[in-house]
Parts: C-alpha cells; structure tokens; sequence
C-alpha cells in the first residue's frame, strides 16, 4: 500500500506469535518496512503496536514504555514456561487456600521487584534467544532484573485460577509475576490467559484494530489516508511542539544540520519539524549554541 506511514494498534490474537502477527500484516499491506513495539507470547493477546514505512525510525523513542495487564493464572500446577503453552512439572493441592490468603499474597508483589524471566523467553544469551536453548535442551543463564509494579488488583479469586490487572515497567514478565505468587503460596502456578491493555499512553486497546479488520480495509481498496487506524507519526508525539520549516531549512534538516529557532520556544523543549505539507521531518530538541537556540535533530525521517 504506497505511502504507509505510521502506526497501527494491532490487538494480537491468541495463539499467533508477534512475528507471525507481523508476516500476515506484512502480505496484507504489500510488505512495506514494519517493526513492533514489545513482543507479547503466542498465548497473550492484545495491544501490540506495529509501526510501518518511516514511523520505524521511531521505534527507539518508544521503547521503555509502561504496559498494563490483565492475566489469568491457574494455582496448583508449575509448569516449565511458566504458561498453558507449557509442560507440567508439578502439581499440588489448593484446598487450604483461602481467596483472603491468595489476595494478600498477590498484593504483596508491588514496588520494585527483582525477577528471573523464564528460560523460555525471547531474552538473548550470547546472542540465542532463550526458548531456543530450553527447547534444545540447553541450559539457559540466569539474567536477574528489576521490575516496578503498580496498581496491582485482585478482581477474582475462583480457586484454582484467579485474575489480576496491574501496571509495570517494561521488561516485567507477568509469567514470572504468576509464577513468584505460587511459588510465595507454596502450590506453584502458570498462566492461562494474559491480555496486554497498553503499552504507554497512546496505544490502547480502545485504539486496536484486528488483523480480520486490516483485512477487510484492504480488499475494499481503501488508501492508506482513509485508514482511520492508522496513527499518523506526527499525532505519536503529542508532547512534542510542531516547528513548520520552510524549503530551505527542510534541505538543512534532510542532511541532519541544526536549525536556528526563535527566541519564544525554551531551551530543551522537544519539538517535531514539519514540511509544508504535513510531513514530518525530524525530531529533536532547543539545544543552546554559539550562534544561539537551535533545533538539534536526534532522528531523522526523511
């Protein structure tokens, strides 16, 4: 599809890996250039952001973004992915727990928290990622992280499974979180199902299209201007001030130079250049210099 640019909010569905995600909207859109933004596990579904065309250039901005999740996980049973995807390694009995027992167990996992992702993740280790050693057999090192969580709610206790939502970092694995909590209760536990509701505050899952649905956008011959899922790359950086250039300083930006500005914008204010015709050019910054404040480009579009 000639001139897509920009970012579309997939709602990833069950049992797809993120890289399947990303073939099929690839074939469906005339394989033009795409990247997304957090990998979710074939299991989980929801939010994953696809950017495509020139918006890739700014996958780097938003990487670290906050998410948020609500995940099902079943007490009782331990299994080696820390998932239903898995083999079970364990089981034992529930019956003593009480829903008071396991809310203020899980409550109990907030703040700052220090996790081993599981040996089946995507996390490289000598440049392998680690499902491919565990699935050879390999072992797989320990890499040790700190993770924050927040807003962490207990909405059902239905022994053996219970259902959380909860806000963290990036680079928190919520099968982890799941498996800490049943090893903490002394029963183990795994995920059953886990859905991604955000992933910063832009991409939502009130902005999510389904695959089905790029489908049907397609086969009605609709151009990419007429997509209304399609977020533009210039509305991705609300807090960014617009800065419109004109023919010569759009010449200046293409070769990465530094622009003058005017004495009414303030020093470190992040800004986004605009051709004529709306089409974003740069991202950067004010930065103070010799000959005043400049526009300073950190990432070129064009």
């Amino acid at each position: 599809m000639i001139g897509l640019d920009g970012v579309i909010v997939l709602d990833k569905p069950r049992g797809l890996a993120s890289n399947a995600a990303l073939s099929r909207l690839k074939s469906l859109l005339g394989r033009p250039k795409m990247g997304f933004l957090g990998t979710l596990d074939p299991l989980a579904t929801g939010v994953l952001p696809v950017f495509i065309g020139k918006a890739t250039k700014l996958i780097p901005v938003f990487e670290g973004l906050d998410k948020a999740y609500r995940v099902t996980f079943r007490l009782g049973e331990a299994t080696d992915t820390y998932d239903a995807d898995g083999t079970v390694l364990e089981r034992k009995p529930v019956d003593h727990l009480s829903p008071d027992r396991v809310r203020e167990v899980a409550l109990g996992f907030q703040g700052k928290l220090e996790q081993v992702p599981p040996a089946f993740s995507a996390i490289k280790h000598g440049g392998v990622p680690g499902y491919r050693l565990a699935r050879a057999g390999r072992p797989v090192p320990e890499k040790r992280r700190t993770v924050r969580v927040w807003d962490l709610k207990v909405e059902d206790v239905a022994l053996p499974d219970v259902t959380m939502a909860l806000s963290c970092t990036a680079g928190t694995y919520v099968r982890s979180l799941a498996h800490d909590i049943g090893a903490a209760l002394g029963v183990g536990a795994h995920v059953t199902a886990l859905r991604r509701l955000r992933c910063g505050e832009m991409f939502t899952l009130e902005r999510a299209t389904t695959i089905e649905a790029i489908a049907v956008a397609v086969a009605a011959g609709m151009e990419a201007r007429e997509l209304e899922f399609l977020l533009h790359p210039a509305d991705l950086l609300p807090d960014h001030l617009s800065y419109k250039v004109n023919a010569e300083e759009e010449k200046l930006l293409r070769n990465g130079n530094r622009l003058l500005l005017g004495d009414e914008i303030a020093p470190g204010t992040p800004l986004k250049a605009f051709a004529t015709d709306g089409t974003l050019l740069a991202i950067g910054q004010a930065v103070p210099g010799k000959s005043g404040l400049g526009f300073q480009p950190t990432k070129v579009m064009v």
